[in-house]
């Protein structure tokens, strides 16, 4: 596994790169490789947030649901098509 302070140290080396790269495409590569560690950053950690969150249960009451009828005078049945 990957530690955290291994990530940012990559991080690191590649933003000191970009800063001094003397080029736009040794530029564009530092920040690409910097948003491969971010994401990577961001998969070992969702995973950890996704089980506490799982372990979390709720309970909810389901109403069933029934159409709401409308009676008007002048409406010949329930259906949306009755005129």
């Amino acid at each position: 596994m990957i530690s955290n302070e291994q990530l940012l140290m990559q991080i690191d080396k590649h933003l000191k790169y970009a800063k001094t790269s003397g080029n736009e495409q040794s530029f564009r590569e530092s920040l690409v490789a910097i948003k491969a560690l971010c994401d990577v950053g961001l998969e070992v950690q969702i995973p950890l947030q996704v089980t506490t969150t799982r372990s979390v249960q709720t309970t909810s009451t389901i109403l069933p649901t029934q159409p709401v009828a409308i009676k008007e005078e002048d409406a010949n049945g329930d259906s949306l098509f009755d005129f």
